[in-house]
């Protein structure tokens, strides 16, 4: 393989970007160009996850079949999440981002996670395999997965 130089890089990275502004309801147009490197079209949702200290955000489209949202209630424990982070990991699933909160501190937590499941394998029962090792954690007493 030859060497990349960054002048290349730059020209490849300056060519895929754009400026573009936000009309008066704040919303933006992410150009057709764009949208197709990225295999979306209309209806596509997206994550938008914002950067304060930076001052910038990263727009993650949701594809169809790759990805999926599970909600999870489960014991307010101490290291849970991070459990629970392990089982998915162990099933291929990653995580693009995810939301918890307490309910009711030491006993009960809810954890909103939007998951990449590009190498999950959901055949043979796939999700309802990953919901019974999730209840069987004894960390999870509640699991719903919505596919995208």
């Amino acid at each position: 393989m030859g060497k990349v130089w960054a002048q290349d890089v730059q020209v490849l990275y300056m060519r895929n970007s754009n400026i573009v502004k936000l009309d008066s309801k704040g919303r933006i147009l992410i150009p057709i160009h764009i949208r197709d490197m990225l295999k979306t079209d209309e209806g596509t949702e997206v994550v938008i996850i914002p950067d304060k200290k930076n001052a910038h955000m990263k727009v993650l489209p949701l594809v169809n079949g790759k990805t999926a949202e599970i909600k999870l209630l489960l014991n307010d424990l101490p290291g849970s999440l991070a459990n629970i982070a392990n089982i998915l990991s162990e099933h291929d699933i990653d995580i693009i981002m995810s939301e918890s909160r307490t309910l009711a501190k030491g006993r009960l937590a809810e954890w909103d996670v939007i998951v990449d499941t590009s190498n999950f394998n959901n055949g043979n029962n796939g999700f309802e395999n990953l919901k019974e090792r999730l209840l069987n954690s004894k960390l999870v007493k509640n699991v719903e997965v919505v596919r995208k």
